[in-house]
């Protein structure tokens, strides 16, 4: 038996990275032209990015076996999202993040397991990232990975590929996030996580 899981829709490639104050404020000052900064083009480099598939209104989610779509519950795919990268940071020393990367590519994913026995679709597991207070929208939702009965898909297929346009940069104040969760705070739903506010000072007045 083979399974296919397909989603069509709209394809991430985003990071989180831990920034320092001057860092943020040039950021800040900049906005998106520090895309365009030599200082600043590892936001594509390291382990901090997040890729995968948007589970939005765009996307089209399709299950079939050997062949023939079967019926689906589109919620148990964000029924447990994770907290894992999140919480890495947020129990550092780490004072800013900052957001980078797209969120809009339109493509196709598919993963396939070969020889299966059954089809169960409770055996699926589901990897997602709840990014609601990150990127100040709710119902924020990004599909990492996907297991059936603990074993990852035998073969991927990323497909169909067309543009994107870069988010506008976000800095986000890790230790007033700290101070709101400490307060009871909440950690998925609500406004944008807090940016820290960098103020200039005043100048003295003539004596």
């Amino acid at each position: 038996m083979e399974i296919v899981f397909s989603a069509h829709g709209h394809s991430c490639d985003l990071a989180l990275h831990p920034v320092s104050a001057k860092t943020a404020r040039t950021i800040e000052k900049y906005g998106s032209e520090v895309y365009s900064m030599r200082a600043l083009e590892w936001w594509r480099k390291g382990k901090t990015a997040t890729w995968g598939m948007r589970i939005d209104d765009m996307c089209n989610i399709q299950v079939s076996v050997d062949g023939k779509p079967v019926e689906f519950d589109y919620n148990r795919i964000i029924a447990d999202p994770l907290k894992i990268r999140r919480r890495m940071y947020l129990d550092s020393r780490a004072k800013y993040l900052c957001v980078l990367g797209f969120d809009n590519e339109i493509c196709k994913f598919s993963w396939k397991w070969s020889d299966v026995s059954e089809y169960d679709p409770s055996k699926f597991e589901f990897m997602v990232h709840q990014w609601d207070r990150i990127m100040g929208e709710e119902g924020y939702y990004i599909l990492d990975e996907i297991r059936y009965g603990n074993e990852f898909a035998t073969s991927h297929d990323w497909c169909d590929a067309s543009g994107f346009t870069l988010v506008a940069p976000r800095i986000i104040d890790l230790d007033e996030v700290r101070r709101e969760l400490a307060q009871g705070g909440p950690e998925h739903i609500g406004p944008a996580f807090p940016s820290p506010q960098h103020t200039t000072p005043s100048p003295k007045s003539p004596e």
